[in-house]
């Protein structure tokens, strides 16, 4: 009976070291490394302009107030291209909270690919010549740099000079029979003149935070005012660029940097206080609408 005991208690402790060594035995699996991102080719930096778009490197990023957003086309070549580097990267990587969607690029009358933001073209200033330098901001009244917070913008479009646009570079409009701080559009008014608003209001440094209020509809709507004057879409504009909505029946113009509307005379005839030699569209509704 001893011996038996004995003999169970060695293959206890056999069976013990061969199980002890068969897990010693089972290899180690490493412990998975997470996958490195790759390092962003654009991305923002907090600047004396506020936050602003810069390139890997930490140089600001601008845009052309001349330029058609989503035109497809810069209106910047020759000379000004040389002044106005042309910012283009063949692999899109951002940093957060930018958004890769908000980027494409245009193929340029010289061949070169260059790249966009919400449609914009993108540009260097040539005298730029460190990180966070942003000297090209505000030159000739038509270069600003870029903000992905922006939700007013600037256009430069022939004869109407400066007006302002949303983020898309959407016209924006004045209505002059509107009072300030007040809007006067409603009902059929408001479905052709869709009011404008931005809750903040970010734009180019040439523009005053104080320039912008906001203007308490009798519908409810906030609508965003610049200097006094609130701020409408016109709903035949499809597309960046289009300002249709220019002088339409003598009461509505594009929203000027400079807060001034022309002056009709009871004749109907236009004294442009800034020259605007086009035309405006024919038809229109009841009341200037």
């Amino acid at each position: 009976m001893k011996n038996t005991t004995f003999l169970i208690l060695v293959l206890l402790i056999i069976s013990t070291l061969f199980i002890a060594g068969c897990t010693q035995q089972q290899p180690v699996q490493p412990t998975p490394q997470p996958t490195a991102l790759p390092a962003p080719t654009i991305m923002t930096t907090v600047s004396s302009l506020g936050t602003i778009l810069v390139d890997a490197q930490g140089k600001t990023l601008y845009y052309f107030a001349n330029d058609i957003p989503a035109s497809g086309a810069s209106s910047c070549n020759g000379q000004c291209a040389v002044i106005w580097p042309i910012f283009s990267v063949e692999t899109i990587t951002v940093s957060p909270p930018l958004v890769a969607s908000d980027f494409s690029s245009i193929t340029r009358t010289d061949g070169k690919k260059q790249t966009t933001y919400r449609g914009w073209p993108l540009y260097y200033y040539q005298a730029d010549t460190q990180r966070g330098d942003v000297n090209g901001e505000n030159v000739l009244k038509v270069w600003f740099v870029v903000k992905p917070d922006e939700t007013v913008m600037i256009s430069n479009k022939g004869n109407l000079g400066s007006f302002l646009t949303d983020k898309t570079g959407k016209t924006l409009y004045f209505f002059t029979k509107d009072t300030s701080g007040a809007s006067t559009c409603t009902g059929t008014c408001l479905a052709k003149w869709p009011a404008f608003s931005a809750d903040p209001v970010s734009a180019p440094s040439v523009l005053k935070p104080s320039d912008f209020s906001s203007v308490s509809r009798a519908d409810g709507v906030k609508q965003t005012a610049y200097r006094g004057r609130s701020l409408y879409y016109f709903a035949d504009d499809a597309k960046p660029g289009d300002v249709k909505g220019e002088g339409f029946n003598n009461v509505w113009y594009v929203a000027n940097v400079s807060g001034i509307t022309p002056i009709v005379t009871t004749s109907t005839t236009t004294i442009p206080t800034t020259v605007r030699t086009t035309s405006p569209p024919g038809g229109g509704y009841g009341g200037g609408y």
